[in-house]
């Protein structure tokens, strides 16, 4: 779910500010190359007409919250692990009652021959192996597994427009808590993308080294990134889902209305399989785009699994918060 985030993350220990800043003002493009047309700033309008994307979790006169793009990708890794990690204690757990059952009855199941001291060893042997393996196991794949659990179970992005502010909600492992100037907000948006560029796109936004804090206000140190929004069908919903924020911001609630529908953040087993479907109505009103129901239905029992690991996911992390001092700024 995290791959985009935690791959930013990395790439930040790569390189420094100095030598990124340095790289990026010498990058030359290649021939051919499309020159990025992006917005000169929050106040530039992208779009005549604005869409939410479906992509907001609360909303009111000083503030919205919204989603980042990766909540249905989650759940693979989480069941594929929870497998392993499931064999491996089952092993730990069935060793060690073997073992206490043999040493406490002083000999074996069926033979009634008293036990060695080799077999008290072994006994011992046994459950201290499968420890072993599950710590050894635990060290080397723990962090693929808060790709998905035992981390938040989301990163909220909040726009405030009260405080003209960009409140970042990540866990630590992931830039932690940043608070964003607003009018410093660089888009990386194409104006002139085509209808098929911004197929499965999202907002992308990026501040320079000391456009924000932490939460004891301290500037930041170096570039932060965040992304937006569910992926959208085309450069029209892409574009119109940024106009929406900034009218929000620059405009007001009036230009940029609440949705309809809020996106639910409890986690409900069919919201899971819901995100593992992976298809909307519309597939269902077009003809042409039918085939694709027919291509899930025969991948339902793949579907289903994916959706267990999805829930699975959501119940092994916790819901995020932001501090008190966020959630009271601009009221």
């Amino acid at each position: 779910m995290y791959f985009l985030e935690r791959g930013f993350e990395w790439s930040k220990t790569l390189i420094t500010y100095e030598e990124a800043t340095a790289k990026a003002s010498n990058l030359q493009r290649n021939a051919g190359q499309k020159e990025l047309d992006a917005p000169e700033g929050v106040s530039e309008s992208v779009s005549d007409s604005t869409y939410d994307n479906a992509s907001i979790y609360s909303y009111s006169d000083n503030c919205i919250d919204l989603r980042t793009p990766g909540d249905e990708k989650r759940g693979v890794i989480t069941f594929f692990f929870s497998g392993i990690y499931g064999v491996i204690l089952y092993a730990v757990i069935t060793n060690t009652k073997m073992s206490i059952d043999h040493v406490i009855a002083g000999h074996g199941y069926h033979d009634k021959i008293p036990l060695t001291n080799a077999d008290y060893f072994f006994s011992m042997l046994f459950p201290l192996f499968w420890m072993i393996v599950l710590g050894i196991f635990l060290k080397y794949t723990f962090h693929f597994t808060r790709l998905e659990s035992f981390t938040a179970r989301r990163i909220i992005v909040r726009f405030n427009r009260i405080t003209r502010k960009v409140y970042l909600l990540r866990p630590k492992h992931l830039g932690g808590i940043r608070i964003m100037d607003w009018d410093k907000t660089e888009i990386l948006i194409d104006k002139k993308m085509s209808e098929l560029e911004g197929t499965g796109g999202f907002v992308i936004l990026v501040w320079d080294k000391g456009d924000g804090v932490d939460l004891q206000g301290t500037p930041t140190d170096n570039i932060e990134v965040t992304f937006i929004g569910k992926p959208t069908r085309n450069a029209s919903e892409l574009l119109a889902f940024w106009e929406y924020i900034r009218r929000y911001m620059e405009e007001g609630p009036a230009a940029a209305p609440a949705p309809k529908k809020l996106i639910c953040k409890f986690p409900w087993p069919w919201l899971s399989l819901k995100a593992a479907w992976g298809l909307d109505t519309s597939f269902f009103r077009q003809s042409e785009l039918r085939v694709f129901v027919l291509l899930n239905l025969l991948l339902w029992p793949v579907i289903l699994i994916h959706a267990t690991g999805h829930w699975l996911s959501l119940l092994l992390c916790y819901e995020p918060k932001f501090p008190k001092a966020i959630e009271e700024a601009g009221r």
